[in-house]
């Protein structure tokens, strides 16, 4: 593992979840917006591809979709596939095509039942918008990210047993919606923990997408991994968006440069 890396954004994770402590304390409408401009500012932007670029907006489908996403809280895109609308040429609000659309990023202060259930069915509605290309090629769907500085859960037995990726996972049973399906990409409550849908590397079930949770070291590594893991996803989209096999070039996000400090999630989900 890259010690410089991960000390660089373990201190970078800390200030935020500091930051982050220290807002909450204050109530006003405008709270979501500066917890949302903390986790971009301060940790996101500085480790994407420079074609990637953060916004707050609607997200709208190509082709005979026309569906348009509610307002999202961020959203990462890509510039060199499609143009943003944006409101002004300095502001990251405004209309993103699908086909740059890389992920969402579902961002609550404090995690509670309700906004769990908002959040599957978003994504719901993010997962029927196409993105697709001159020639008849289905490319990768926009990524459904989930990130929360708190959860409502409390710290006794029942915060325990993943119960995080379980309510998610939970509510997506009672849609009738694969747990395994890539709906939902990744699970962050800072405080809490990271969970990711991966590809097992087990010998008996290798290649198969499994549930995987991080293995805490440090109070900031749910956030820390959190950041390398969408880094790598912009990478990766680009080079599939862009008609390239993401495994056959040098693209790369930080996570590589770490190690994998994950372990799979015991089934049944």
């Amino acid at each position: 593992m890259n010690s410089y890396l991960i000390e660089r954004l373990r201190c970078d994770a800390g200030h935020v979840l500091a930051r982050a402590e220290a807002e909450a304390k204050e109530t006003h409408k405008g709270l979501k917006g500066r917890f949302r401009e903390l986790l971009i500012d301060n940790l996101l932007a500085p480790w994407l591809p420079p074609y990637v670029a953060c916004g707050t907006g609607l997200i709208i489908g190509t082709g005979n979709t026309e569906y348009v996403s509610r307002q999202e809280d961020i959203v990462l895109y890509d510039r060199t596939l499609a143009p943003p609308i944006l409101a002004s040429s300095s502001a990251p609000e405004g209309v993103f095509l699908s086909n740059s659309a890389i992920a969402r990023i579902e961002v609550k202060s404090w995690l509670k039942a309700e906004g769990v259930r908002g959040f599957i069915e978003s994504s719901k509605k993010i997962a029927e918008l196409r993105v697709i290309g001159p020639r008849p090629i289905e490319y990768g769907k926009t990524l459904n990210l989930l990130f929360a500085f708190h959860s409502d859960q409390g710290e006794g037995e029942e915060a325990g047993n993943d119960f995080e990726l379980r309510r998610v996972l939970g509510q997506m049973r009672e849609a009738d919606l694969d747990p395994l399906s890539g709906l939902v990409s990744a699970i962050c409550i800072a405080d809490r923990g990271f969970w990711m849908l991966a590809q097992s590397l087990l010998p008996q079930s290798k290649g198969r997408s499994v549930w995987a949770r991080l293995t805490i070291r440090d109070r900031s590594d749910p956030l820390v991994w959190f950041v390398a893991c969408v880094s790598n996803s912009c990478f990766a989209s680009h080079a599939e968006r862009s008609g390239r096999d993401p495994a056959a070039g040098l693209d790369s996000g930080i996570s590589y440069y770490l190690d994998w400090p994950f372990e799979h999630v015991p089934e049944p989900y």
